[in-house]
């Protein structure tokens, strides 16, 4: 069976790589889901900013974990630059929020037809006027918990870390009565 390949932005790998190990390249479940994250993540981590925050990004075990992408054609990545420049475009005259990064991450998950997982409400917003599928951290969660790639309490853990350090990702509360709701 074919991997059912899911991408990963910057601030859901931030949120999850670090509990859920090894986060990047592990199919689970029946279908196969594999997350993925594209190369122009590891870039935006090389910002100092965000390795101060988060250091352990660097440790051999992450910067290995990294290391793999969705593999594309020529002609799916000739797709995926063009659609690149469109979104980018309509960032830089009708939306500006969302960083170059974003908008690789939509101009892959609509090329490709695969979601990308965010809690960034521009990015969001962006997949929503591209016709990208995008969905939150918890029902990425959701679907690991379903598969018996995690239980819920390492969900519920997690979501006291979140807590605990105010990362709560966007329309928390709305997504885990939604997706969790015997809790």
């Amino acid at each position: 069976m074919p991997q059912s390949k899911i991408l990963v932005d910057t601030n859901a790998y931030l949120r999850l790589a670090k509990t859920i190990r090894l986060l990047l390249f592990m199919p689970f479940g029946d279908n196969e889901y594999c997350l993925y994250i594209l190369p122009e993540l590891n870039d935006e981590l090389g910002n100092r900013k965000l390795q101060s925050k988060f250091p352990w990004v660097e440790e051999v075990e992450y910067a290995e974990n990294r290391k793999h992408f969705p593999i594309i054609s020529r002609k799916q990545k000739k797709s995926v630059e063009d659609t690149f420049e469109h979104v980018w475009e309509y960032v830089q005259t009708d939306l500006p929020g969302p960083s170059r990064v974003d908008a690789w991450y939509i101009a892959y998950a609509y090329e490709l037809g695969i979601p990308v997982v965010t809690d960034d409400q521009d990015m969001t917003e962006l997949a929503i006027a591209f016709e990208a599928q995008v969905m939150p951290t918890l029902e990425m969660l959701k679907i690991m918990l379903d598969s018996g790639h995690v239980d819920m309490g390492q969900i519920d853990g997690l979501c006291q870390y979140w807590y605990h350090i105010g990362d709560l990702p966007a329309k928390f509360k709305a997504d885990y009565d939604r997706l969790f709701p015997s809790k």
